[in-house]
């Protein structure tokens, strides 16, 4: 069984490049299963319904969502209605999925969405409770209804944090991997128990930019601490991406393989 999890989609050209390259990635590495992160989809900010259809559209199995879940007002009251897309299961003052059971080739997969608490501003204190609660919350609710894997992103910025939570559910779920800093990281790994991690998968956004971020409003924020309107850069983009495969039988991890295309 092989998982392919896709970084945050930045901005149109990571729409663009998701386009190009999702459906090949997918035929060559003969994926079974896809998550993609949405929640920077519309201009960097957000999703809306047409990013929604054509990221499904390219292959993605199920859409995970992270801290801009409120900048896109219209669609609060739309995200329970997105079948395929997953809002932070932590997050209490909106509805949506939190957690997911997709069945696909008689194998039921479930997801999970988490944000984490620590360095996200965007989310009130009191507009979510612990990740680690609600994680062992939704995997109970997974279990019950019959999930054969359950993988896990956690939308958070701290890498402590994120580190921590792996941990925590390695004895639990098949993969947890983080998303939300657009910066991929170097230590991917299988856990004694075989749940396969990493801290962060990176983006698939625009490269000449600072995180998704045109470059020059970035250095006036640094050096100015001016608070500039925010604008995604829209040139080539970066692929960043996991590829983990499993072991029918048992569903542990036995490879997790970092994409980075640039």
């Amino acid at each position: 069984m092989k998982i392919l999890a896709v970084g945050d989609i930045v901005g149109k050209s990571g729409m663009e490049k998701l386009k190009q390259r999702l459906k090949v990635i997918i035929s060559e590495q003969n994926i079974d299963f896809t998550i993609v992160n949405g929640e920077n989809a519309a201009s960097g900010k957000g999703l809306r319904q047409k990013e929604y259809q054509d990221i499904l559209s390219c292959g993605a199995d199920i859409i995970t969502m992270g801290n801009h879940i409120y900048y896109r007002k219209e669609m609060a009251s739309e995200y329970a209605k997105l079948d395929r897309l997953l809002i932070p299961a932590n997050i209490t003052n909106l509805n949506g999925n939190g957690s997911k059971i997709v069945e696909k080739n008689n194998t039921k997969f479930g997801v999970i969405n988490l944000i984490g608490k620590v360095g996200i501003n965007e989310i009130a204190p009191d507009a979510s409770i612990s990740p680690f609660k609600a994680a062992k919350e939704e995997i109970k609710k997974l279990k019950e209804n019959g999930a054969q894997y359950i993988f896990v992103d956690f939308h958070a910025e701290a890498t402590a944090e994120k580190i921590a939570m792996g941990y925590y559910l390695q004895d639990d779920v098949n993969l947890v991997f983080g998303t939300h800093t657009h910066v991929a990281t170097a230590d991917e790994q299988i856990l004694d128990s075989g749940m396969a991690y990493i801290t962060d998968i990176g983006m698939t956004g625009p490269k000449n930019s600072v995180l998704g971020l045109k470059k020059e409003i970035a250095l006036k924020r640094f050096i100015t601490g001016e608070r500039a309107r925010y604008e995604c850069s829209d040139n080539e983009a970066m692929f960043n991406a996991i590829v983990v495969e499993f072991d029918d039988t048992t569903k542990k991890a036995v490879n997790i393989t970092r994409i980075n295309e640039r």
